[in-house]
């Protein structure tokens, strides 16, 4: 209930995330709503403890989206925006695509590798909202995608047509919101995927 803080949204959150947490005997998929719910949570936070602030920032983050979205294309990527349309009815219309933010990133095809993952890493500050990633048919490496480690909340990543092979699942076993997996066609064999699936049977391999 406000007025509240988001300290006190965060202690909330801990309270349930120990009962709700799989490792603990909760369900996986509340956990993930959880998550979603936390995060929802601070927003709403936020903006009810200062407005202008909050639509300030709102705006100085839509604007580094812009030129992230903008340098993304010119490398031959695509950008999938989230729409919050819950937050939307709080704000108004008139500041509606402010509140949009980058939830997937496309890098697929053979013109695409390491590089492209080096500049997502090197704008992960703007990238702080990135669900998931598809680097589908792409020349990456294993050691490449093992640099994806600091966006610990993506929740797919198609590796499918790639040489990604089982060394690079190293990177899926530290994401602790992993959901699907795209791996048709890599250089991932039945022993990385058994191990995989033993470590995260939640875990959906596509």
């Amino acid at each position: 209930m406000l007025p509240c803080t988001p300290q006190d949204v965060k202690e909330a959150y801990l309270a349930k995330a120990k009962l709700a947490h799989p490792d603990v005997g909760g369900d996986h998929e509340r956990f993930l709503e959880l998550q979603t719910d936390y995060e929802r949570a601070v927003e709403f936070c936020k903006f009810h403890s200062g407005r202008s602030r909050w639509l300030a920032d709102s705006v100085e983050r839509y604007i580094e989206q812009q030129q992230v979205t903008a340098e993304i294309e010119q490398r031959g990527g695509r950008v999938t925006l989230e729409h919050l349309d819950w937050l939307k009815r709080e704000v108004g219309e008139d500041f509606a695509q402010v509140l949009d933010t980058i939830a997937g990133v496309r890098f697929s095809g053979p013109a695409n590798g390491d590089d492209d993952i080096d500049y997502l890493v090197a704008r992960r500050q703007a990238l702080g909202t990135l669900q998931w990633v598809d680097f589908s048919r792409s020349k990456i490496s294993n050691r490449g995608l093992l640099r994806l480690a600091p966006f610990t909340d993506l929740r797919k990543i198609d590796l499918r047509d790639t040489a990604i092979g089982n060394s690079g699942l190293k990177l899926v076993k530290s994401m602790p919101k992993i959901e699907w997996l795209g791996l048709s066609g890599s250089a991932v064999n039945w022993l990385g995927r058994f191990q995989l699936r033993r470590r995260l049977p939640q875990l959906q391999i596509g």
